[in-house]
C-alpha cells in the first residue's frame, strides 16, 4: 500500500482518539506526544512520518495513564515500537 494511504489511516485513528497531529521543527527526535497532541518533525520523509506517528499513537493508547513516560527504564519505548509495527502492518493490509 502507498505510504500516503497509510498516513491517512493513522491520521484517522488519531482523530478518532481525539488527538491533533501537527508538524513542527523538532530538534532531538522525530515525534512527541503531549496530552492530546502529537508533533511530527517537519523535515522527514513519509515513511519515517508513518513510523513516528504509529509510535506516538502507540504511546497514546498504551501509556496514556502513566504520567511522564520519558523517565522510565526504556520498556515504554520498546512497547511503543512493537505496537507501532502492528499498527503499520494493519494499516497497510486494510
Amino acid at each position: 500500500m502507498e505510504n500516503g494511504k497509510t498516513f491517512e489511516k493513522l491520521i484517522h485513528l488519531a482523530r478518532k482518539k481525539g488527538i491533533a497531529v501537527k508538524f513542527a521543527p523538532l530538534q532531538y527526535n522525530y515525534g512527541r506526544l503531549k496530552g492530546d497532541r502529537i508533533a511530527i518533525a517537519n523535515d522527514i520523509g513519509i515513511e519515517q512520518m508513518n513510523k513516528t506517528l504509529a509510535h506516538e499513537l502507540a504511546h497514546a493508547y498504551l501509556h496514556y495513564d502513566k504520567g511522564n513516560i520519558i523517565q522510565n527504564d526504556g520498556s515504554y519505548e520498546e512497547q511503543a515500537d512493537r505496537a507501532a509495527e502492528m499498527l503499520l502492518e494493519m494499516a497497510t493490509e486494510l
